[in-house]
């Protein structure tokens, strides 16, 4: 019987050197292969191009040998080393596991390492997938380095911001663009918020950086940035990874590279810390929100959130208090979404409350006589729901990365991605217990008897007992109840 190999070979950029990589690491692995008396196939050839070996969900020739190694359609996967398979230690053992489970054979002709030959713990494979994860680090510290080097003799990196082009890797100012920037701050501080000056930039037809409408946090972003003062920031995020793929998370202020006159000013300083008070040093907090995730604007399907106010009161006091917007609306004004009627979030939560309260003495929550008849499908129905999800994920990265939406529409819609994901999987995890039924059943009987301690946390409770509240621009609210079906 022939055997059936796949070859396996990636490269981390689109560089010249890595091009040539790639002949390279196929010639490597043709010559083993013959050598073995193999007859040579072009077509099991799987190219990883431009993607680095720590982001083992994201390459998708990997993952298709591990699918056809799962099916089994090959009986050998060969790479050139196993720097080329994976450079996160985690990931390069998660793989080979997957391999010797499915008895696929592991060929890394430079190290000389084979699976049959070494057996299943072997500590061979594992020092080599050490060596390369270090090996990673190393030259990401040296990245990093010579990135802050670059900064240091006032050369820019990342994209070129607002109000700015570039040339011979400096900043210089680009005055149609650095002319609205000080437009924005005089404004701001003259008093005007972020949601004034956003409609305001859209009225007079002023393009974004990529020629789109403006949006709040844009206008916040762009205030917030030092850069229009002459400073630039380096470290202000780390990537990390996450389940095989790689996020940013922000550094404290005590980690940041703060470069002072780094490149030429559109505005003072003391324009900038006028904007800016004691930036560092503030706190930013975010009002509590037990209904984030479940509240959906009725016009464009959008979250609402939760924003904090104040109004002074005759005796001089300020009451505080909190109302819900469209996120979309918030972002954009009305040329993203329509201004729903003012309500207060305890008004919206009071109602829910009532509601839910009326609802459970009128409804009885018994057992059926066979109470995992429909089990099945509904275990059905969430797989597919989860495939589709997890689809949209795909497609979002698409958009993202082809520049049809910006970083915020793709962070926003990826983390309410994520919470559908958590979701379907929770429930998933609960249809597949024996005991699905009344597990589910006391719970919402539980979520039920919750609803009289309205002062704490009902976040929990919203979730098991609510798909989806839709608040109408009008007002009229519309409940989609998780335990009855349509």
């Amino acid at each position: 019987m022939n055997t059936r190999y796949a070859i396996y070979v990636r490269v981390s950029t689109d560089k010249d050197e890595q091009i040539s990589s790639v002949e390279n690491q196929i010639d490597i692995c043709r010559n083993w292969i013959e050598r073995q008396g193999l007859e040579w196939n072009e077509n099991c050839i799987f190219k990883d191009h431009g993607i680095s070996g720590t982001l083992f969900l994201e390459r998708p020739a990997i993952q298709q040998i591990l699918a056809k190694a799962k099916k089994k359609e090959i009986d050998m996967v060969v790479f050139k080393s196993i720097s080329r398979l994976a450079r996160d230690l985690k990931d390069s053992l998660e793989i080979r596991e997957v391999f010797i489970a499915h008895n696929v054979r592991i060929i890394s002709v430079e190290e000389g390492y084979d699976s049959h030959k070494a057996g299943k713990n072997d500590m061979a494979f594992e020092l080599w997938s050490l060596f390369s994860a270090q090996y990673s680090r190393t030259l990401s510290a040296g990245v990093s380095a010579a990135l802050a080097a670059k900064v240091r003799r006032g050369e820019h990196i990342g994209k070129i911001p607002y109000g700015f082009d570039r040339e011979d890797g400096k900043l210089k100012i680009l005055e149609d663009e650095a002319r609205v920037v000080r437009m924005i701050f005089n404004w701001y501080n003259q008093g005007w918020g972020f949601k004034r000056i956003t409609k305001e930039l859209n009225s007079l037809g002023i393009p974004s950086k990529q020629n789109n409408k403006w949006q709040m946090t844009s206008v916040q972003r762009l205030i917030g940035n030092p850069i229009c003062c002459g400073d630039f920031i380096l470290n202000q995020y780390t990537s990390v990874k996450a389940g095989g793929r790689k996020k940013q998370i922000r550094n404290s202020p005590e980690q940041w590279l703060w470069f002072r006159d780094h490149h030429p000013a559109i505005i003072t300083r003391e324009e900038w810390e006028q904007a800016n008070p004691n930036r560092t040093n503030k706190n930013k907090i975010t009002p509590w929100n037990d209904l984030r995730g479940i509240l959906k604007c009725g016009n464009c399907d959008s979250n609402m959130v939760v924003l904090q106010s104040h109004k002074v009161l005759s005796t001089g006091k300020k009451k505080h208090f909190r109302y819900i917007k469209c996120s979309r609306y918030r972002r954009m004004g009305s040329d993203g979404c329509v201004n729903h009627e003012p309500i207060t979030y305890e008004e919206v939560r009071t109602f829910l409350i009532e509601t839910l309260l009326e609802k459970g003495r009128s409804i009885n929550l018994n057992l059926t006589n066979n109470p995992f008849s429909d089990r099945e499908e509904q275990i059905k129905e969430a797989q597919k729901a989860l495939k589709t999800v997890q689809t949209k994920k795909q497609q979002l990265v698409d958009l993202y990365l082809d520049q049809l939406i910006t970083k915020t529409e793709f962070e926003e819609k990826r983390a309410e991605l994520d919470s559908q994901t958590q979701h379907i999987e929770e429930q998933l995890a609960l249809l597949q217990q024996n005991d699905y039924q009344v597990r589910q059943i006391k719970t919402i009987q539980e979520a039920f008897n919750a609803l009289e301690e309205q002062n704490q946390d009902l976040l929990n409770v919203f979730k098991t007992l609510l798909d989806k509240v839709i608040l109408q621009p009008n007002l009229e609210i519309d409940l989609v109840y998780s335990f009855e079906k349509p």
